[in-house]
């Protein structure tokens, strides 16, 4: 379990980088990334495959930015 919450952190500057891509800026950017985090760390982050996790929070992201666009 540690070791997930471990990679999860990790991946949070090319998360940031992602929102970046997307359009936002660099402080929504963090937030944005912030907001993916945390709501991954309420849910059981054990569920997630560690081959897919990357790409989870990478659609969790995607979905936060068209969530704040709209």
């Amino acid at each position: 379990m540690h070791t997930r919450l471990v990679e999860m952190v990790a991946l949070g500057p090319e998360l940031r980088v992602e929102a970046q891509k997307l359009g936002k800026g660099v402080n929504e950017s963090y937030m944005l990334v912030h907001q993916v985090l945390a709501q991954a760390f309420r849910d059981d982050p054990e569920r997630i495959p560690s081959d897919a996790l990357r790409d989870h929070l990478s659609l969790r992201l995607q979905r936060r930015v068209r969530e704040c666009a709209a």
